[in-house]
């Protein structure tokens, strides 16, 4: 339910529902969301409002808007576990165009990349989008 006065915006409210619904299978890849007006309506949001609460889950990667057909949920590409011993420092940034190309990021797209330093070694680029890094 989304409560004006929590203290986190709307927008950011209504993301948190979208997403949880995609999370949790409700809203399956390939499904098309609700169009603008209906998610307006049914949570009582203005068209603006879930207009940016959509661009939010396009950052995440979470869906696709393709104009003339709508917003649709997107396939979750697997996530690689990263092993990093406890010592290393990972750094994350935005990449070159020359790892934009390596790691099929598009370009525009905002997706950091995280690089591994391990006393002089350095491991990476990964994506960070689809990684996982731990100790264990």
């Amino acid at each position: 339910m989304i409560r004006a006065g929590t203290g986190r915006a709307i927008y950011q409210q209504l993301a948190d529902l979208l997403r949880a619904q995609i999370t949790s299978g409700q809203l399956a890849p390939g499904d098309l969301l609700p169009f603008e007006g209906r998610l307006s309506q049914e949570h009582g949001v203005s068209r603006p409002t879930v207009r940016r609460a959509l661009q939010v889950l396009r950052v995440e990667g979470l869906v696709v808007t393709e104009r003339g057909y709508g917003t649709r949920v997107v396939e979750q590409q697997p996530r690689e576990q990263i092993r990093v011993p406890r010592a290393a420092l990972i750094r994350v940034r935005m990449p070159t165009d020359a790892e934009r190309l390596e790691l099929g990021i598009e370009p525009g797209a905002v997706v950091p990349v995280a690089v591994v330093h391990v006393g002089s070694q350095t491991r990476g680029p990964y994506r960070a989008d689809l990684c996982d890094f731990t100790t264990a």
